[in-house]
């Protein structure tokens, strides 16, 4: 997108979009000025000024203007009261910006910090599969689909009815009902092959009890570890009073044991090597069944 159609669709914002941007850029980067307005908007100075007035009209103190710097900045008493004062707002759009998912041209992060990411291999979804799926859940209908599973050589053909859609860390998932194996199952993106549809809707169960039910997976740091890491693993993740508690829908509980090495027996293995482990086995067993298979040797 060029920089003047940027211009263009922005201009297209109201003032409480541009009031919203005001107040992010006072409470992550401390300052903003007329003309962080108008070149990001293409307003005119004027209607900055207007826009800038009337937000010290709905938080007067949160702004003062330091006439050194010719901009608005942030008081020791600032309080937001349009963005989401919360880290994972930000981080999560900084992560947008830097795997370019979102353009620059509508983030209102002013001048993010220089970021690196970690990309994991993944696939793109196609975008018309996509619609597809999107347009069968909103309308209740089918789909074929040519799925690749990994428990078999050769992909088969089903008729899936999908429900939702979700997302293990990794891949996105469709969540659907299998009319060729008679209950909900996830399909990952990437596997389906081909697509036809949608086709008129089929009867299926109202309740997918495994999408229904939330679990709740505890976790802690390894007792073997010495108190200094033991003290770190607990920093790292948050823990109140050495644990954890995540929940879960159940459906996507595995996916969650496996990204933290908790869905196999850790009995065997030391502390460095599993610096978390799961305190509510037991409990989630019946509802997890990979947890009470023998863990593997290799």
């Amino acid at each position: 997108m060029t920089d003047s159609a940027g211009q263009r669709r922005r201009g297209r914002w109201g003032q409480d979009r541009r009031l919203e941007f005001i107040d992010s850029r006072l409470y992550w980067n401390g300052r903003v000025n007329r003309s962080s307005l108008t070149d990001f908007f293409g307003i005119s100075v004027p209607q900055a000024s207007l826009d800038l007035t009337e937000y010290q009209k709905r938080a007067e103190h949160n702004t003062v203007y330091d006439r050194t710097e010719k901009a608005y900045v942030a008081t020791p008493h600032f309080k937001p009261i349009f963005v989401d004062p919360t880290s994972g707002r930000y981080l999560a759009e900084l992560y947008a910006l830097t795997t370019g998912t979102i353009p620059s041209d509508i983030s209102f992060l002013g001048e993010p910090p220089t970021t690196a990411i970690v990309k994991h291999p993944t696939r793109l979804v196609s975008p018309e599969l996509l619609r597809s799926v999107l347009h069968a859940i909103h309308s209740g209908s089918t789909l074929e689909i040519n799925y690749q599973s990994m428990s078999r050589p050769e992909p088969s053909l089903r008729a899936i009815s999908p429900r939702a859609l979700a997302y293990d860390g990794y891949r996105w998932h469709v969540r659907a009902y299998c009319h060729k194996r008679e209950r909900f199952c996830d399909f990952v993106f990437a596997r389906i092959l081909e697509h036809a549809g949608p086709h008129p809707p089929q009867p299926i169960p109202e309740i997918d009890q495994e999408w229904d039910r939330i679990l709740t997976i505890v976790i802690g740091p390894n007792p073997g570890l010495p108190p200094g890491p033991k003290k770190a693993i607990e920093l790292d993740y948050g823990m109140v009073d050495g644990q954890l508690a995540i929940e879960t829908r159940q459906c996507l509980s595995y996916y969650l044991l496996r990204r933290l090495g908790l869905h196999r027996s850790t009995d065997r293995l030391s502390a460095n090597e599993q610096q978390v482990v799961l305190l509510n086995r037991d409990e989630l067993t019946p509802f997890v069944p990979e947890l009470a298979q023998p863990a593997s040797d290799s």
